[in-house]
């Protein structure tokens, strides 16, 4: 393919023809980049590009990661003056042709390949990956919900992911838990799913607890813990992680479905929290769940994967984490909305909650 005026191929940039190399990413994201470049914010180049660079002498070679910035920033150069070219195909391009980098310190070279398009987010970048490596993530439930809440944590690169539950795979639990085979019926949950996260992302620690959690049991299963994923259908147990997240001072990602409707919060310690929606059980404990009302599969996979992406933005960017309302997904109507929330008066969930120390 042609490249248009300006833009350089990586194997055709003779660096020692170039006064200065210019990256204009966000600093945050430059897990790469060609040694000896300088950075220079793209706003700050566009707004006053002879402060970056006085002398219109200068051969200027622009970088980015897939080259579009900086073939808009070669332009700019060049309309004052400035001979400027971009790498076409960016930095992207650069490391594909074999060519020498410079990496980002804290994150080895496979981490960089691994977790590439995180990195690219500029409220992710290196720094944030790091905080997700270091995190320790407990997903309480590997059903519906927990599997593929699981899967992206994993996926993402969580350093200590553990799973607790106590069942067995069934095959009626096939239509909405897809890393499970037809061959792991009767295999314990936890065991299956371990694997399978194993071989997604063999570099991250993953501990399968088969446990059922109790209100005696609880603090013991989730200390430790940065976030708690709440990925369970028992009222019992939503009841005993949200009073232990309260107690242990850790955010609980909660989340529940019902036929064609899926509900997802985030409990900070100081509340509100779950007590402070439902303050008390169902009378019997009646819990009406997928096995009675039934689900649609896609709804509950699309349920925990907002779960997981709460869950890396507690991790990452917790300031913009909304921990006052109660999102509600309608896959009838494909609608959402989400409906605020306030700590009730007295309650006994939060109302001794342990500050958070994130």
């Amino acid at each position: 393919m042609p490249l248009e005026p300006g833009d350089v191929a990586p194997a055709d940039a003779d660096l020692t023809r170039y006064g200065v190399v210019l990256d204009v990413r966000p600093s945050t994201i430059r897990a790469r980049s060609i040694a000896g470049a300088r950075n220079v914010p793209m706003d700050e180049l566009l707004a006053d590009p002879h402060s970056v660079i006085p002398d219109p002498a200068t051969e200027v070679l622009v970088i980015c990661d897939m080259g579009m910035r900086s073939k808009l920033a070669a332009r700019r150069l060049t309309e004052v003056g400035i001979r400027a070219d971009s790498l076409s195909g960016g930095i992207d391009a650069w490391v594909s042709a074999g060519l020498p980098v410079v990496t980002a310190a804290g994150l080895d070279p496979d981490d960089l390949d691994r977790y590439d398009r995180h990195i690219k987010l500029a409220e992710f970048g290196v720094a944030g990956q790091q905080v997700v490596g270091d995190a320790a993530v407990t997903v309480v439930g590997a059903g519906g919900l927990g599997v593929p809440a699981a899967q992206y944590l994993a996926g993402a690169g969580v350093g200590r992911l553990r799973i607790v539950d106590d069942d067995h795979i069934e095959i009626s639990n096939l239509q909405r838990q897809p890393a499970y085979r037809t061959d792991d019926v009767g295999v314990r949950k936890v065991t299956a799913l371990a694997a399978r996260l194993a071989e997604l992302n063999p570099v991250i620690e993953i501990e399968p607890r088969t446990e059922k959690v109790t209100g005696e049991n609880a603090d013991r299963l989730l200390v430790g813990s940065d976030v708690i994923v709440d990925a369970t259908d028992r009222f019992d147990a939503r009841y005993a992680i949200s009073d232990a997240g309260q107690r242990l001072g850790i955010p609980v990602v909660f989340a529940a479905v019902y036929r064609w409707e899926g509900h997802l919060a985030v409990f900070e310690p100081g509340g509100p929290c779950y007590r402070c929606i439902f303050p008390d059980p169902p009378v019997g404990g009646a819990a009406l769940d997928c096995a009675v009302t039934g689900v649609l599969g896609s709804v509950v996979g699309t349920i925990g994967t907002m779960q997981a992406s709460e869950a890396l933005r507690m991790l990452v960017v917790p300031d913009e984490v909304d921990t006052a309302g109660l999102t509600l997904f309608d896959a009838r109507s494909r609608s959402m909305e989400t409906v605020s929330l306030r700590r009730r008066e007295g309650c006994v969930g939060c109302g001794t909650a342990v500050p958070t120390t994130r």
